[in-house]
């Protein structure tokens, strides 16, 4: 790999030498995901019948390419484990895939992205999925954690069912004009170029005498109604797929919640999901300029970013820009890639570990999510017994464990004390 994303940590002391000076004293190290996964709640075409959709996505750079007679191959090994909590029951499934590609510069790419999944239909519960890919070429695995949750029911009294939401960054189409190569936006996480984002579900529905109808909004972090807007679909039952173009000319701000109702006579589904946007270049409002050097608080000096506060829109781009162009692990791309995952870390943590009041970029969590990137195992404790609810976050490749306690029952989960200097050593 040219492009060194597999380490896991985020380097925190990336410290400047001065107001306006962006010299880091020890080289950037940025620790893309091996790989992204997530579990999504979709439909059975043919009878609406709930199935966990378990996604895995994988860059190029990220994997090992081996030479072959027609160009250059990697071969991976992909098991998934679903477990349901309550009950101990075990399902497994076996991927394998190989890819191939005739440009060496492909096998480099981190924007070339592989993506694979497998359905499972579940029963309404609580599940864990563990996701271990194996690299064969290379002999090396990784593995990821996650949960979710099956609602009690799948089909409504009126037969109708809603999938989760998704999101895609573009819909390509094959020479027949068939849709094809989707690759969800796992961590709904857009970059502010292009014109379009695209919101992604299916539905079913078991009666032909009502029409369904389709309603979303919108809204920003101030909770402003930014796009709206309803339609109706064809009278008729069955599965459907809906594609909802989302304008990115609207989106001028950080953070948004997609809400959707589906409608079938007095009957109504809902669904909602967020999703954020994050800079590829200097942003080109103050405002999103002042926000994007704030964010800068656990990898720049504290009297750069307070010094910088007062100083004109150039003086303060001229800082970033300088900021970015010192830290960027490979000056041949056009992307600075510990930038683009740096900002990609911080709306994650506002979109998952924000509380009333408190943003989620500032909280314990977040802090931790930011400088080391996605835990390789992460247990949850929510209701246990004679304790307050509790999180112990585990990253194996650079052996540290955090534990978080939520003391006041609402989310708020702090480091613990004893664990204070993990984050340091």
């Amino acid at each position: 790999m040219k492009v060194k994303l597999g380490i896991m940590v985020l380097i925190a002391a990336l410290w400047g030498s001065g107001p306006g000076q962006a010299q880091p004293s020890q080289p950037p190290e940025v620790g893309m995901p091996i790989f992204n996964t997530a579990v999504y709640s979709t439909l059975s075409p043919e009878s609406g019948q709930a199935l966990a959709r378990v996604y895995v996505q994988i860059v190029n750079d990220n994997l090992t390419f081996l030479k072959n007679d027609s160009g250059f191959y990697a071969d991976l090994l992909i098991e998934v484990y679903l477990t349901e909590i309550d009950h101990d029951f075990v399902l497994n499934r076996t991927l394998s895939k190989k890819i191939t590609t005739a440009d060496y510069a492909a096998t480099n790419s981190t924007s070339v992205v592989n993506t694979f999944f497998t359905e499972i239909p579940v029963d309404p519960g609580k599940y864990e999925v563990a996701v271990t890919l194996s690299d064969k070429n290379s002999n090396k695995q990784f593995s990821r954690k996650t949960g979710f949750e099956m609602p009690p029911s799948s089909l409504s009294e009126k037969g109708l069912a809603v999938s989760d939401l998704m999101f895609y960054n573009a819909l390509e189409t094959d020479p027949g004009g068939d849709l094809g190569g989707l690759h969800p936006e796992l961590t709904r996480n857009f970059s502010g170029q292009g014109k379009a984002i695209y919101a992604y579900f299916t539905s079913f529905s078991s009666g032909e005498e009502d029409s369904l109808q389709i309603e979303y909004l919108i809204k920003d972090d101030r909770g402003v109604i930014i796009q709206q807007n309803k339609y109706d679909a064809s009278p008729g039952g069955g599965f459907r797929e809906h594609y909802i173009r989302l304008n990115r000319y609207y989106f001028n701000r950080n953070a948004y919640l997609f809400q959707l109702a589906a409608n079938l006579g007095n009957e109504a589904i809902t669904r909602a999901s967020a999703f954020s946007f994050y800079w590829k270049f200097a942003p080109a409002k103050e405002q999103d300029l002042d926000q994007a050097i704030e964010y800068l608080k656990y990898i720049a000096r504290e009297d750069s970013i307070r010094y910088y506060r007062k100083k004109s829109y150039e003086e303060k781009r001229g800082f970033f820009e300088r900021f970015w162009q010192a830290r960027d692990p490979n000056p041949d791309t056009e992307e600075n890639e510990l930038m683009l995952e740096y900002y990609r870390r911080v709306n994650f943590a506002n979109n998952t570990f924000s509380t009333s009041g408190f943003r989620g970029w500032l909280s314990d969590r977040g802090r931790i999510y930011i400088k080391f990137g996605q835990p390789d195992e992460v247990d949850r404790h929510p209701f246990e017994a004679g304790s307050y609810p509790y999180e112990i976050w585990r990253y194996y490749s650079v052996n540290k464990t955090f534990l978080f306690i939520d003391r006041s029952g609402f989310g708020d989960y702090e480091l613990h004390p004893s664990y204070y200097y993990v984050e340091y050593e």
